[in-house]
């Protein structure tokens, strides 16, 4: 098997060859500069000092030592030494190991001083077990702090030489005692100098390693800016699925319910004994040869160095075999042999072959302890997870040498029986166990290979994903001639795949057995094109219903292509002269497109939305999409809302079946501790490798949370592309975005590692300044507004520039609607300025907020009155009005909000007279002539194509979150999807261009049809996180629109058809997740952006992702009715709305298609996210962030209502400390449930009361009228 080394595209590129092949590589030289770097400055460490010398020089008998006074001093120090491992590796992950690593060592270095100061037997004892206390911690976090540096083929030889310092310690520690006990002082003893000498050295290295050590690669001192880049990245194609992450207690310890953690347990349990008898007590069983003390300390030189030899080497093996488990079973069995020699032989008789057997023992025991936290640190992707594994795991290691200590006694000298029989049994266990976990991964590791498609060594396929992966093994230097045509032929198969990596390869192999046992040929190339293509005609006569039937799945596989897929996939089914119905496939069995069919028994009674038939709403055919929407002139013209050719073309209905083809498994896997929905049944996904079988183990695993580590869910979906799930480009994709594809990277499931382009943003535009001039313009547009006084501190000039400030850095950065680098405040309209200020305002001081509102309701008025407003207004105008209606709608009261309701359909109407909605950016391939010109140009449409998705964006979320009336349609957005951050942040024009004309258009309706149908069209990859949010938006446009053709429809012939479209819109959603994810870890590799602002956008934009899923499986309104809200958005809520409400929610609690369940799931994990990462990102800036708390504390609520025959809790948590832990009690207990039928079984079962009274104290510190109003209904359902 293959070692698993990668080549990952990243921005280090060769030069073009001869034939303009572009080949990317690897940055080769930073990586080893990096290692290099990391290897001088941090492996030569300190390590223990020796106990055991100082025992053979008279410590006995200075401090009069009892009879077993040493072992059991022995003993006490191994209790602490191996019980505070676990809380020092947690603290290093919480405060860095360049803090606690020093503080540990500047600590055990005066404890050591101390020592030579011990009296009597008593005090030594108790400096020893304090001295535990702190030494315990080095090793433990020496490795997990190393894990921060290598990469899993790196950890075993690095591991060794940090031991190679102890057992070189140990070996030349004879000769420094021969010296130090010659030094002749009255009053101080030879084990005292040593103690002197030890300690002052390991204090003065603890003082230096606050100043040299670094807490990470990111913040090492001695690495440049591409060193820094390199580490991050081989760390996470290698090593970790996170990288610099906070410490999570939950994660931390999220491994410990695996059903491994035992096995690691027993094998580190029982390792350490070998190693504890040959460390402690070499010398005494060198001793036994009968030689002086100071030739027992020369004796003990040889077998160390050779131990330390055979450690590097065995070490260095393993990491280039990459295996572990073998390595680790030939270590114990030589240390074993070495002490079956010991307990066989007489020593005294036999010298040269004891003398021998403690070579053995030495070569044998130093080994394990250096590849067994190699090995269980290799199969941990996760940084909390390794911080307490081994912190664990040595813990129980120093603990073994209790047993060790404890068998170590004066009557069992000189042979020591006991004690070597308890040392080999235990390696005989951990033998035992090593050898059951190493053959297991290997055949664990076949398993996986088999089903995910990789077939390896003599079978006739295996995935061109996988055939990539080799292949940049092979071509890691490039050879002209061969290699160019290898690639041009590469090239040439992603053509014809619909994409690169997709696709079966085929290989030379003309014969094969067929099951019979019959010789089959492989038909020539011609003759396979020429049935496929017979094949493909025949399957398009049929309905895509009959091509899934179990009758003719014979129509989608074949002999020749065991995957059922060629490399050349069919193309579009859509035969021109059919019958419309017959040729897309559609019956009316149909559960999802049989209410939007034309002439089917819904569709003429479907309502439109209201306030919507307004004949010059439309943008007159300025539709770049030519006849996909044109099926009826007024409803091309007029717009109205989504109609039945929309969803048509949407979901692609000639391959309607089969868009999830293969899906049919979650999404997001099932296991403990994870943040996954059970939403569809199938088999359990494994891709995890162990590290074993000369392979170490990929990055994902069953038992891994993929939504907490966006690294997984990228590999997941690079185990689509395997699998060959990912989707095909339709033949009608343009040639412009297969190029793009292509060009991104040659290896498409490699492509995360590249860094995502979207971050290489450049140096941001100075913020807008605030004149004079424009503060007096400001004043006199407001001078006759209601409670606001110019002359106010508030509207002073400085005050005015932070609010401009504010907006800037917190909302536009949020929702990026005004473009910073052409905005200049002395140029733009007063009553558009005043707009931005009160905005920004709001995120100042509470009396600052309070004159914005003030400012606000005269703004709608001087807007309407200005000269420019006109039906079809210049851009600043609809600018103005979506802030004010955004203010009005979000941070204000009720009177403003009521307002900006009444003329949001104004704003609407406005939008679509423009021309925003069809917005077409031009392609920037060469550099214009005016510059200066052409990106103002740019960045016009562009706000242009912003201001109407926000304006969507806005909507839909108000209709999806708040259950209200959708007012525009996802099929109205005809445009392309929003550019990179790079090209709207560029502070001038040669910024822009050079990130504008490399940059691909994908039209978002295509690439919303990717998750509907996601075989119909291929979706764009790495796309902007503003991209991946409004295709979110879109999907939640979708289920809005047709929930409302449920409610309006007559289904009195076929009633279960309502509804069906939720199983396709929860597929959706996931599907975009993992796109999201994918790309958030693209994000983490670049590095470019913000902590704080990453984790905002990656928070909310899971909190709007798992609300649509609650919204998908519960009625809003009804939860915030049955809760006791007494209005709804002005409303009032009347009692026959409560009584349908309680009648509704108790049979959604107890529906058997678990729709409650998936809802409670989603709305854990909202709770989960919000309690974890409150403190790392302005929740502030996301708006929806608050009202999805609400509507997921209502959800867990209604969940635990009390069963029939159960009384509800009464009590209600008396001090927020009580709250707060009855709070985490249930977030946990309900995160952390593996399949939903184990949620379904804590339902009606906690307590929600201390979850209410944390949500409604934080919504109380939320300056929004609509959240308010939740606040209160929390605290009436609390009691308080």
């Amino acid at each position: 098997m293959q070692n698993s080394k990668v080549l990952v595209p990243e921005h280090v590129s060769k030069p073009e060859s001869d034939d303009g092949e572009r080949t990317v590589y690897i940055d080769h030289d930073a990586e080893r500069s990096y290692v290099r770097k990391v290897d001088w400055f941090l492996l030569p460490l300190l390590c223990t000092s020796n106990l055991a010398n100082a025992k053979t020089d008279g410590l006995e008998e200075d401090l009069k030592f009892p009879g077993n006074g040493y072992s059991l001093m022995i003993i006490l120090f191994y209790i602490p030494f191996g019980l505070c491992d676990l809380p020092w590796n947690l603290l290093i992950k919480r405060f860095s190991g360049r803090i606690m690593l020093s503080f540990m060592t500047v600590v055990w270095g005066i404890l050591s001083l101390c020592q030579c100061a011990a009296t009597n037997f008593g005090s030594l004892l108790a400096i020893r077990i304090i001295l535990g206390v702190f030494e315990a911690g080095f090793f433990a976090g020496a490795t997990f702090y190393f894990t921060l540096f290598y990469t899993r083929g790196e950890m075993g030889l690095r591991l060794s030489i940090l031991q190679t310092f102890a057992v070189l310690a140990s070996a030349f520690s004879g000769l420094i005692s021969y010296g130090v006990f010659r030094i002749d002082h009255p009053s101080v003893q030879g084990w005292q100098w040593l103690f002197i000498i030890e300690g002052s050295m390991t204090f003065l290295t603890g003082i230096i390693g606050f100043f040299w050590l670094p807490a990470g690669p990111q913040n090492a001192w001695f690495l440049n800016q591409r060193e820094r880049a390199a580490a991050n990245a081989r760390l996470l194609r290698d090593n970790s699925v996170d990288v610099e992450t906070a410490l999570n207690l939950k994660e931390c310890f999220r491994t410990w319910r695996n059903w491994k953690f035992p096995v690691w347990c027993i094998i580190t349990l029982t390792y350490p004994v070998a190693y504890a008898t040959a460390m402690n007590f070499f010398p005494l069983i060198v001793g036994r040869l009968g030689f002086s003390v100071v030739k027992t300390n020369l004796w003990t030189v040889a077998p160390n160095l050779v131990g330390a030899v055979v450690l590097l080497c065995v070490a260095t093996s393993s990491d280039y075999f990459r295996e572990r488990a073998f390595h680790i079973v030939f270590s114990l069995a030589l240390s074993l042999i070495g002490m079956l020699i010991l307990a066989a032989l007489n020593v005294t008789q036999h010298k040269g072959v004891a003398y021998f057997a403690c070579f053995l023992m030495a070569a044998g025991s130093y080994i394990p302890s250096c590849l067994v936290h190699a090995w269980h640190n290799n199969n941990n992707i996760h940084e909390n997870s390794r911080a307490s594994n081994t912190g664990l795991f040595v813990g129980l290691g120093n603990l073994a040498g209790v047993l060790s200590a404890a068998t170590f006694r004066t009557e069992y000298a000189p042979k020591y029986i006991p004690t070597l029989v308890a040392t080999c049994c235990c390696n005989v266990v951990c033998i035992a166990g090593v050898l059951w976990m190493g053959l297991w991964m290997r055949s664990e590791n076949k398993r996986r290979d088999r089903e995910q498609g990789v077939r390896l060594r003599g079978h006739e396929a295996f995935t061109r994903a996988e055939h990539l992966r080799r292949h940049s093994l092979n071509h890691e230097e490039p050879r002209s001639g061969y290699t160019s045509r290898h690639m041009m032929r590469h090239a040439k198969r992603d053509e014809e795949a619909g994409g690169p990596g997709l696709g079966i390869l085929e290989t030379r192999k003309r014969t094969r057995r067929a099951p019979n046992g019959t010789i089959v040929t492989k038909p020539a190339k011609r003759q396979a094109r020429k049935a496929i293509s017979n094949r493909h005609t025949r399957s398009v006569s049929h309905t895509s219903f009959e091509i899934a039937s179990e009758g003719n799945a014979g129509l989608i596989e074949s002999h020749d292509y065991p995957h059922g897929a060629p490399v050349s996939p069919p193309s579009s089914a859509h035969l021109e002269g059919h019958d419309q119905h017959s040729d897309i496939g559609i019956s009316d069995e149909d559960a999802l497109l049989a209410p939007m069919m034309p002439g089917g028994p819904y569709e003429p009674y479907v309502e439109p939305i209201p306030g919507q038939f307004d004949a010059a709403d439309g943008s007159w055919g300025t539709s770049p999409f030519g006849d996909m929407f044109t099926a009826d002139t007024a409803m091309d013209f007029n717009m109205p809302f989504a109609v039945t050719h929309n969803y048509n073309w949407l979901f692609d209905v000639s391959c309607l079946d089969d868009a999830f083809v293969d899906l049919d498994w979650p999404l997001e896997p099932i296991s403990p501790n994870q943040d996954s929905i059970a939403s569809f049944p199938g088999e359990e996904r494994d891709a995890t490798r162990e590290m074993d079988s000369g392979e170490l183990v990929e990055l994902c695993s069953p038992d891994l949370d993929f939504n907490l580590d966006p690294s997984s869910i990228l590999l997941e979906a690079a185990t689509l592309i395997d699998k060959g799930l990912y989707p095909d480009a339709s033949t009608s994709s343009s040639t412009s975005h297969q190029q793009a594809d292509q060009t991104a990277s040659e290896y498409p499931e490699m492509e995360w590692m590249t860094g995502h382009p979207q971050l290489d943003t450049p140096s941001r535009p100075r913020l807008p300044q605030v004149t004079d001039e424009a503060r007096s313009s400001v004043l006199a547009l407001i001078s006759n507004a209601k409670d606001v006084s110019g002359a106010s501190p508030l509207l002073s000039l400085e005050a005015l520039q932070g609010y401009c400030d504010l907006f800037f850095s917190r909302f536009n950065v949020a929702h990026p609607l005004i473009h910073q680098g052409t905005f200049n405040p002395n140029q733009a309209e007063p009553v558009f300025l005043a707009a931005v200020l009160c905005l920004g305002a709001t995120y100042s001081s509470r009396e600052a907020h309070q004159i914005a509102v003030g400012i606000h309701d005269s703004l709608r008025n001087q807007l309407f009155c200005h000269p420019d407003f006109s039906p079809q207004p210049d851009l600043w105008v609809l600018q103005a009005m979506l802030l004010i209606d955004c203010f009005g709608k979000m941070r204000a009261g009720p009177k403003q909000r009521d307002r900006a309701q009444l003329f949001h359909c104004v704003l609407i109407k406005m939008i679509r007279r423009s021309n925003c909605c069809v917005i077409q950016t031009p392609t920037i391939r060469s550099r214009p002539k005016d510059l200066e010109h052409a990106w103002a140009e740019a960045m016009d449409l562009e706000q242009r194509k912003r201001l109407a998705m926000h304006c969507f964006m806005w909507d839909t979320q108000h209709a999806v979150l708040f259950s209200q009336s959708l007012c525009m349609s996802a099929f109205e957005m005809r445009f392309p999807l929003p550019c990179e951050a790079s090209t709207w942040e560029a502070s001038t024009p040669e910024q822009w261009l050079q990130c504008a004309i490399k940059e691909p258009d994908h039209p978002f309706l295509s690439a919303l049809k990717g998750y509907i149908a996601p075989h119909a069209v291929h979706r764009p990859r790495h796309l902007n996180p503003l991209a991946h949010i409004f295709l979110l938006h879109g999907l939640m446009s979708l289920s809005s629109d047709l929930r409302r053709r449920d409610q309006t429809t007559i289904r009195s012939e076929t009633p279960e058809l309502a509804g069906a479209w939720k199983h396709r819109i929860g597929r959706s959603y996931d599907l975009w997740k993992i796109d999201f994810d994918a790309d958030c870890m693209a994000m983490k590799l670049g590095q470019a952006e913000n902590p704080r602002r990453f984790t905002g956008i990656k928070m909310a934009a899971h909190m709007l992702y798992r609300s649509a899923h609650i919204t998908l499986n519960v009625e809003i309104l009804d939860l915030q009715i049955c809760a006791g809200t007494p209005h709804i958005l002005g409303r009032a809520v009347t009692q026959n709305d409560i009584e349908r409400s309680r009648r509704i929610i108790p049979q959604w609690l107890q529906d058997e298609s678990g729709m409650a369940l998936k809802a409670a799931k989603h709305a854990s994990f909202i709770l989960q996210d919000a309690v974890m990462s409150l403190d790392d990102w302005d929740d502030a800036d996301a708006f929806h962030f608050p009202w999805c708390l609400y509507l997921a504390t209502l959800t867990c609520w209604a969940f635990h209502l009390p069963k029939e025959g159960h009384n509800a809790p009464t009590q209600c948590p008396q001090s927020n400390e009580q709250a707060k832990t009855e709070m985490s009690l249930l977030i946990v207990a309900m995160t952390t449930c593996s399949s939903l039928d184990e949620l379904a079984s804590l339902a009606g079962k906690y307590s929600t009361k201390g979850l209410m009274k944390v949500m409604a104290q934080k919504l109380a510190t939320v300056r929004w009228t609509v959240v308010h109003d939740a606040m209160k209904v929390l605290f009436r359902l609390v009691g308080l």
